[in-house]
């Protein structure tokens, strides 16, 4: 039944739901036709690990490589790398600005670097992205050779003295002349070993430079650019009708949402499920809402005798007669949990039709606090019940007015009494009640709220039986569920319940139709009936 229920509202209400779809996806193409497209370009760059940092554990080798990438992710959008970018392109805008239109990211089963750029302009994201590359592999090298850079100065600064000790030593040996005595052989044998001595000590130096050399290759990260940036003259944002679809249904759902979150915060009775399911009480009729601004309109079952509405109420009628089968039903409460459920006008209308059965009724305007039915029926309401209580001398039958209706009589409210609770639990109202049972075959009471005042319990027990009125939409669950336990505990019998001021897109509104359809049929039937009789009365009248 739940999800029944949730459809009967989804159909009441899908023009909200398609209307707050269609207002999203307008506010949404509109907003996004009046973006300046933006568009994307992207280069990627492969790095290999540095071979003096391979690890024989394949594991220690994979975090050290996924490490190494994510390290290059922060490299390439650090200031210097960004402000160098900006000043070799000439940008319009300052670093930070450069930040918010680059991504940079690396797969971490690929050894792959992508750096992507969104910019207005398509030439000028391709160029950005090429040139944020070039200065990351510029950057990444300058900070590679800074670590060798003093050790490597130092050789090269110590090779170049050796090399200056070396050619001034050639030097002098030319000159040296002939050794024409044992002391200039001793002198030349000295600056021969000299200069083998630094030519040793030079092979040393340069030895050590490459082996310094070799092992900044080996610890050095190769980066290689491996696709440059295009341009690419498809934008990429604003995706207008992407955004107009996916706004729709954003604002469909949530319209759907909202609605399912009233309707289940809606504690209102709708339908008969939910009072046989609170209250354990059947639901006798369903009568639909009566279009007018004055009582005496209300009058629905005198005045259209064959609208949907009398019909909805003569069922009313039959139903109440079923519900007390085993026993008679000679006087009825009719009353509500709450003010202005239409109690007064069911009242009246329910009247009309057992009058229209046949039967002698009379209706007790008993509400003496706010009384309607002189209203409705057009009466005055000089003297009523209040003076019938009061006068012991004349039969009660002299206090009750005749109506336009055949058969129903209205016993008005009269005067309003200070305290009308204790009339209605007054001995003499009892007394009143056999008599007016002797003058009617139905009394029929039109009682206050049952939950605003006690007058409705007070008089129930010394009936055969109470009807509620209930107005769908408007009463609240718990508070009818109070108004029938306040009577059920005066040992009153209650009845049922009538469903009263439906709407055609309600639940309950199928006994509407089909009071409308039995009602149509009815009138086609009697017209086929009369032009039956006519056409038959035409041939006899010619024969």
């Amino acid at each position: 039944m739940e999800i029944r229920r949730y459809l009967e509202v989804l159909k009441r209400r899908i023009w909200l739901v398609v209307l707050c779809a269609a207002v999203a996806g307008v506010a949404a193409y509109f907003i996004s036709s009046s973006m300046t497209p933006k568009y994307k370009a992207s280069s990627r760059y492969l790095f290999d690990e540095a071979p003096g940092t391979a690890s024989s554990n394949e594991y220690s080798q994979l975090l050290t490589e996924q490490i190494l990438a994510q390290t290059y992710v922060e490299i390439a959008t650090t200031r210097h790398v960004l402000e160098e970018t900006v000043a070799r392109l000439g940008l319009p805008f300052s670093a930070s600005g450069l930040r918010s239109r680059i991504s940079v990211s690396a797969p971490s089963d690929r050894q792959i670097m992508v750096i992507s750029v969104e910019d207005i302009d398509p030439e000028r994201a391709a160029a950005i992205a090429n040139t944020v590359g070039e200065v990351f592999i510029e950057t990444n090298q300058e900070r590679d050779n800074l670590r060798y850079a003093e050790p490597i100065t130092n050789w090269q600064e110590r090779m170049s003295a050796i090399t200056e000790d070396i050619n001034a030593l050639e030097i002098e040996i030319n000159e040296f002349g002939e050794a024409t005595t044992a002391e200039r052989e001793a002198a030349f044998a000295r600056l021969q070993q000299r200069l083998n001595e630094a030519q040793l000590r030079y092979t040393e130096a340069f030895n050590s430079l490459n082996d310094l050399q070799r092992d900044q290759a080996k610890e050095s990260s190769n980066i290689v650019p491996l696709e440059s940036a295009i341009p690419n003259f498809s934008p990429v944002s604003p995706r207008t009708m992407l955004n107009t679809m996916a706004a729709a249904f954003v604002g469909g759902l949530i319209a759907l949402s909202f609605i399912m979150l009233l309707e289940y915060l809606d504690d209102t009775v709708k339908n008969q499920e939910q009072v046989q399911a609170d209250t354990g009480l059947s639901t006798l009729g369903a009568i639909a809402r009566i279009k007018s601004n004055d009582p005496s309109e209300n009058l629905i079952a005198y005045s259209q005798p064959r609208d949907p509405l009398s019909e909805a109420y003569r069922v009313l009628r039959t139903n109440l007669g079923f519900s007390a089968i085993d026993s008679d039903l000679d006087s009825i409460v009719v009353t509500s949990a709450s003010p202005g459920e239409g109690k007064s006008t069911t009242t009246a209308n329910l009247g009309v039709v057992m009058a229209q059965a046949g039967k002698r009724v009379i209706i007790v305007d008993s509400d003496l606090r706010r009384p309607t039915q002189h209203k409705i029926f057009g009466l005055g309401n000089s003297h009523g019940l209040t003076t019938a209580l009061l006068d012991n001398m004349a039969p009660a039958s002299t206090h009750v007015k005749d109506t336009k209706v055949r058969g129903l009589r209205v016993l008005s409210s009269g005067p309003i009494p200070p305290n009308p609770a204790e009339i209605l639990s007054s001995q003499r109202m009892g007394q009143l009640i056999e008599e007016l049972s002797e003058e009617a075959d139905v009394l029929l009471f039109d009682t206050p709220p049952a939950l605003s005042v006690t007058d409705a319990a007070v008089l129930a027990p010394q009936t055969d039986g109470t009807l509620f009125v209930v107005q769908v939409g408007e009463t609240r669950r718990d508070t009818l569920v109070q108004a029938v336990n306040r009577v059920r505990k005066s040992n009153a019998q209650v009845l049922g319940v009538l469903l009263n001021r439906i709407k055609p897109s309600h639940a309950s509104y199928y006994y509407y139709q089909y009071y409308s359809s039995y009602s149509q049929d009815g009138d086609k039937s009697r017209r086929r009936i009369k032009r039956r009789s006519k056409s038959k009365n035409q041939v006899g009248a010619a024969g």
